[in-house]
Order: structure tokens, then C-alpha cells, then sequence
């Protein structure tokens, strides 16, 4: 994991907490994605803030479905992310599967079998 600037780290967060307010608001009204419950675990924006790597955990439908609808609509996030937070460039989002929780359930039950 590459280390973080306080500076790329405090938009990371403020990207995040915009964008697990944009989704509550609107994930009903996107197609797909409707009775889900989406978690943004982790925001990674570049060092240039020009695109920001956004790690999500969901409960029920398959993880990777529902990356793929955040994708497709991920230039809707950024322009809404990008009306609530000032940077000079709005980062362009990529979403992925975060699996910190699924790797820790499984250290988790290799070291409760020893």
C-alpha cells in the first residue's frame, strides 16, 4: 500500500463521505442497484487528484455486479462529487471490490482452527 500525503489523504475522506451521501440519495434512482447496501470502505485518490480509486464492501447481490453498475455510472459520481468539493481537477472514479473484510474472515477462521 503507497503511502498517502495528508494532503491526497483529506480529499480521499472528503471525496468518501460526499460520495456515501450521494449514493444513499440516489442509488434508488439508478437502475440496478435499488435494495442494496453499499459500503464505501476506502477512497485512494492519485497523487495529481485527477482520478481516485473508490474500494466498496456490499451485503447481498454479487460484489462484482454491482461494481459494474457503479462503473458505468461513474461519471455521474464525479460531477456529483465534484459540485461538493473543491479541488482544481474533479477526479474521474474507478469502483472495485474491496476484500480487506473477506481476507480477514479468513485469517480470522485459520487462526480460530489452531
Amino acid at each position: 500500500m503507497r503511502i498517502l500525503s495528508n494532503r491526497t489523504r483529506r480529499v480521499g475522506e472528503n471525496i468518501r463521505s460526499v460520495l456515501s451521501e450521494v449514493l444513499l440519495l440516489k442509488k434508488n434512482s439508478i437502475g440496478g442497484l435499488e435494495n442494496e447496501f453499499i459500503t464505501i470502505t476506502e477512497v485512494q485518490p492519485s497523487a495529481d487528484l485527477r482520478h481516485a480509486k473508490v474500494f466498496i464492501s456490499c451485503m447481498g447481490r454479487e460484489e462484482k455486479d454491482i461494481v459494474t453498475i457503479l462503473n458505468q455510472e461513474a461519471s455521474l459520481f464525479s460531477k456529483l462529487v465534484a459540485r461538493q468539493i473543491k479541488t482544481k481537477y474533479s477526479p474521474k472514479l474507478t469502483f472495485f471490490v474491496d476484500f480487506s473484510f473477506s481476507k480477514a474472515e479468513k485469517i480470522n477462521d485459520l487462526i480460530k482452527t489452531k
